[in-house]
């Protein structure tokens, strides 16, 4: 019997994005030191639960989720004004200090999945080329392309170690790849919109220099390109040593009506199910069209209220949420890099974010992606979950991003089960030769 659905819907039908798929299969069947000790470790989804019980008291208080009169009615679907100006104030306090956001220039809608999907739309036509450095947060091609049809092409980022005896710089961003990479994809013909860049970089965990972000910048502007930051990790670089300069501190930008910040709840507040994201831009345009079609986006008045609520505690959030969530995140990542370090696995130096770039290469008999499959379905038969560099665009085999934000006992159990499969690998290989 012939499915009853549009040709866009039976594209969807059946597909399912890898990273979707896997924390669905680890939400269904999570481990538990007590309830479910044969459950998944979930180490590949992009959460944390580092600050649970910091989330938990503050979000429990009385204050935040007041139900009134006004969030009974319509309200501006782009956002209260009350949220609008507490993420301006945050953003303002935490990333622009020099230069204040304007709640005008903000837009609320419901994530960051929903943002990319609200720039996809308005600013490229189906088959305009978005580029985006890789590897890379697949999502980003989901959210532009599975809907509005926006090709998105990678900006191929090396691993160099490989190619020499020092140590070489691995996944180095910088302005002549991107330039390179405009000019291979005009050469083939395609019409090149925008660039994308995640900024703490996921996976990568890195911060880029604001020099480096002036100078893609310079790039986009010279081929009339719009520049997109992707900021979620902005409030969690985690090593003192490492300084964040966001888009909304920097001026001159060289085209600001071109310039866009995504900014959310997700991963600075740890509250991904709150679905809260922002908009942040310039362009007059692009805010009326949004402000326009923002129904299809909008979050729960009385989510909006508490957001602003949770914003506007800067005594909490400043004094007592970041500070926090930093020094867990340290925490967390330096007890993570050391017992892979000890297990004899190379990991690229992060600074920010809820993960590490881990090299799995000389556990594979073959450095292909085959070999990084069979590695992973290994990990997944001892149920725990990493996610294969191959399924973030990684060019280079062998590399799995590995988030070392779950509750400290999942990740003594995620860690034991690394070294049981990678024991279990390595007496297979001598058995064979």
């Amino acid at each position: 019997m012939a499915v009853d659905l549009s040709e866009r819907a039976k594209v969807m039908l059946n597909k399912r994005d890898f990273l979707d798929h896997y924390t669905m299969m680890c939400l269904h069947d999570p481990y538990h030191k007590e309830n479910n000790k044969m459950g998944y470790v979930n180490l590949g989804t992009s959460v944390s639960a580092l600050c649970e019980d910091l989330i938990l008291k503050r979000l429990n208080q009385s204050d935040l989720f007041q139900f009134g009169l006004k969030a009974q009615h319509y309200y501006p679907m782009w956002g209260i004004p009350e949220l609008r100006e507490a993420i301006a104030n945050c953003l303002t306090r935490h990333l622009a200090a020099d230069r204040p956001v304007l709640p005008e220039n903000v837009l609320v809608v419901n994530g960051g999945v929903a943002a990319m999907e609200v720039l996809a739309c308005c600013l490229l036509d189906p088959g305009d080329v978005l580029l985006t450095p890789s590897p890379c947060y697949t999502r980003i091609f989901v959210n532009f392309s599975e809907r509005f049809n926006v090709h998105v092409e990678d900006v191929l980022l090396r691993d160099e170690s490989k190619m020499s005896s020092g140590e070489a710089p691995t996944f180095e961003l910088n302005a002549e790849i991107l330039e390179t990479t405009i000019m291979e994809q005009k050469a083939a013909g395609r019409k090149v919109k925008a660039f994308f860049l995640v900024n703490p970089s996921n996976p990568l965990g890195e911060v880029y220099s604001p020099e480096l972000v002036l100078q893609l910048m310079e790039v986009c502007q010279r081929y009339g390109l719009h520049f997109i930051s992707d900021e979620a990790y902005a409030m969690s670089v985690y090593e003192p040593q490492k300084i964040f300069h966001s888009i909304l501190s920097l001026r001159p930008l060289p085209n600001q009506q071109k310039t866009h910040v995504i900014w959310s709840f997700s991963k600075d507040l740890t509250l991904a199910g709150m679905r809260i994201g922002a908009i942040i831009t310039w362009n007059r345009e692009l805010l009326n069209v949004v402000r326009n079609t923002s129904m299809y986006t909008a979050v729960p008045a009385i989510v909006q209220q508490a957001a602003a609520r949770l914003l506007n505690d800067s005594v909490w959030l400043d004094i007592i949420f970041l500070p926090t969530h930093r020094q867990r995140l340290q925490d967390a990542a330096h007890r993570v890099r050391d017992a892979l370090t000890a297990l004899k696995v190379k990991v690229r130096p992060a600074h920010a974010g809820f993960f590490l770039w881990a090299d799995f290469r000389s556990f594979l008999p073959v450095v292909n992606h085959e070999e990084e499959l069979v590695l992973f379905k290994k990990f997944m038969e001892h149920k725990v979950y990493l996610t294969p560099g191959s399924e973030m665009k990684c060019v280079d085999p062998g590399w799995f991003r590995v988030v070392f934000t779950a509750p400290s006992n999942v990740l003594d159990e995620g860690i034991l089960r690394i070294a049981e499969t990678l024991k279990e690998l390595t007496k297979e290989q001598n058995t064979q030769k």
